[in-house]
């Protein structure tokens, strides 16, 4: 699970990054003023996109290559090595688990209804206009939410069903996920278990 928690974490670093340096450049060559908002507005969710990839970041690759240097030889050293890696598991399910939770789909909600709002109101466009800038940021925002891989929720619970490590601490059942998303028609709010 380390490589693909690695592998999304840095496809979405580098696509919001390269979105934002793509809108900045559409904004300053654009000589269409519509463009030119959209252009400001998508920039700045993208570049928001980019700053939580740099302040959530999926640790689990580094908690493998710390785990692995960990000397092993002594049954002294087994257990420490044992208790560190209970508590890098733990580490990634929680990251995880906060990638898929509300709090993770409020904050995105907030940022791409604020982008729409901005294009409606502040620049006193059709509410068309920011209903689309709030489905295009909400479905790319549902994307990266849904795709956030789940490995480490899997392997601790079943870990935790294997042994005595018990799930002292964990805010959430990892097995429980609320969902909210936008339809043609409308929107949806569920929860798979």
């Amino acid at each position: 699970g380390q490589k693909a928690a690695d592998l999304w974490w840095s496809s979405w670093l580098v696509g919001y990054s390269a979105a934002t340096v793509g809108q900045v450049a559409a904004y300053t060559s654009s000589g269409d003023e519509k463009q030119r908002q959209d252009m400001r507005v998508g920039s700045i969710t993208t570049a928001l996109g980019a700053a939580a990839q740099l302040a959530f970041p999926q640790d689990a690759g580094w908690f493998a290559a710390r785990l692995r240097a960990m000397p092993g030889d002594t049954p002294e050293a087994r257990r420490v090595k044992l208790a560190a890696a209970e508590g890098y598991l733990r580490k990634a399910a929680a990251q995880e688990s906060f990638g898929r939770s509300w709090k993770t789909q409020a904050i995105a909600t907030a940022v791409n209804l604020a982008a729409g709002l901005t294009i409606w109101l502040h620049y006193d466009r059709p509410a068309r206009d920011g209903l689309v800038a709030f489905a295009i940021g909400q479905a790319i925002s549902e994307a990266q939410i849904f795709s956030q891989p789940m490995r480490a929720v899997r392997d601790l619970r079943e870990y935790e069903q294997r042994s005595d490590f018990g799930a002292v601490g964990m805010a959430a059942d990892p097995g429980r996920t609320w969902y909210v998303g936008v339809t043609p028609g409308g929107f949806v709010v569920g929860c798979r278990f």
